[in-house]
């Protein structure tokens, strides 16, 4: 069983409270590092050095978290296991340089901060990475990666009965115990995407406004409205609702 190392979590009293209050934490600690962060901008951009010094610094406690160049337009931030792969040791963030000066540009904070939103609500809430880590270990992942690639987290014109349609053929390869293991670990995870996206959103202008003598002109955020989480979310706390009755009854 693969376990998470004390690199990877802050300690339980630190985190303690409600699912609103964990995120309200993990807001503020992400706000704390857009605030160091938005300092070392001396130029337009900053570089991955002074970009992971600066997010390890404004962490509270001691983690392991390393930051490197993203191959693709967006940045990622996924865990990172030891040799054995049996301990989570951390996390690794992937951020798009400049291909000119090979740094990390102020006029992708939306990017940036989506990831450190990511990496804090993490380090705020042990239980996703355990649901993370029970996905792979039950190898309901490899089962279910593809259709929330392709259809929960993207970018589509599905309509709400569309959606339900695909969903409802997924659901009917998987046992019971799994679907609902995967409805309850794409519910946090597309939750997980929209709050990162907002904290983007919102760091993306006030970075521009703090360093507007810096730049040509204003880069709009990404949008993500397209992804439609608020629709896909409340399809599957509803799939959610449906199984967990189902499991009672057939208990009963």
């Amino acid at each position: 069983m693969i376990k998470i190392t004390q690199s990877a979590r802050y300690p339980l009293e630190f985190i303690k409270g409600t699912a609103a209050q964990r995120e309200e934490l993990a807001k503020t600690l992400n706000n704390n590092f857009f605030k160091n962060i938005s300092e070392k901008f001396k130029s337009k951009d900053v570089s991955f050095d002074v970009f992971q010094k600066t997010l390890t610094e404004s962490n509270p406690y001691k983690t392991s978290i390393t930051i490197l160049e993203s191959e693709s337009k967006k940045g990622y931030c996924e865990l990172r296991s030891n040799e054995n792969f049996d301990r989570i040791a951390g996390f690794n963030i992937y951020l798009q340089p400049n291909p000119f000066s090979k740094e990390i540009p102020l006029t992708t904070a939306d990017l940036f901060m989506h990831e450190t939103a990511h990496y804090f609500s993490f380090m705020t809430n042990p239980k996703k990475i355990a649901r993370a880590i029970k996905m792979y270990e039950t190898g309901l992942n490899t089962k279910t990666n593809d259709f929330y690639d392709s259809i929960l987290y993207a970018e589509n014109n599905l309509t709400r009965d569309e959606l339900i349609q695909k969903l409802d053929e997924l659901l009917t390869t998987l046992k019971p115990n799994e679907r609902i293991e995967f409805l309850q670990a794409s519910r946090y995870k597309l939750k997980d995407e929209l709050f990162a996206f907002k904290e983007g959103e919102k760091y993306q202008d006030l970075i521009q406004e703090i360093h507007q003598d810096k730049i040509c002109c204003k880069v709009d955020s990404e949008s993500y409205s397209d992804f439609n989480f608020e629709t896909k979310i409340k399809i599957l706390e509803e799939k959610l609702a449906e199984e967990l009755k189902k499991c009672r009854n057939s208990n009963i």
